[in-house]
């Protein structure tokens, strides 16, 4: 998970009581974690591009920043000519992403917490409340 693209989630009274009773279950601090989005500046070219798309689809367009840890990437020469040999041996259509290196931020200070250790029926239980309140769960042991 690149949680450079994660922020902490507002949970509503049901998600903020499932995680303090699975904190009590596990022994441990729980984090919830939403994917964060964040709407896109656009030039006054893109600008009219997206309201001439509006038009023509008759709809209200909003353009997002990519929150996704891949961008596409730009091969060398030498890499295209590789692909290029690999979709000819494969018959497939190859696309080249690589990891879009944005600043990471760790949204808990190591200074505070570290990750748990968690045997695996805790982290079954961790994933149980994750799919149950659709939201992406760390445990932290807190430091005293």
């Amino acid at each position: 998970m690149d949680t450079s693209s994660m922020k902490f989630a507002q949970l509503d009274n049901v998600r903020g009581n499932r995680i303090r009773e699975l904190e009590n279950e596990l022994g441990y601090a729980v984090v919830a974690l939403a994917e964060e989005t964040q709407q896109a500046y656009l030039s006054g070219e893109k600008m009219l591009r997206l309201q001439a798309m509006e038009r023509e689809l008759g709809v209200t367009l909003v353009a997002y920043e990519s929150a996704s840890p891949l961008q596409l990437a730009n091969p060398t020469r030498d890499q295209l000519q590789q692909l290029e040999e690999l979709e000819k041996k494969t018959g497939l259509v190859l696309v080249a992403y690589e990891l879009n290196c944005r600043p990471h931020r760790p949204l808990v200070s190591e200074r505070d917490a570290r990750p748990a250790d968690l045997s695996d029926e805790q982290y079954q239980r961790l994933q149980a409340v994750e799919a149950e309140i659709n939201l992406t769960l760390m445990a932290y042991e807190v430091q005293k």
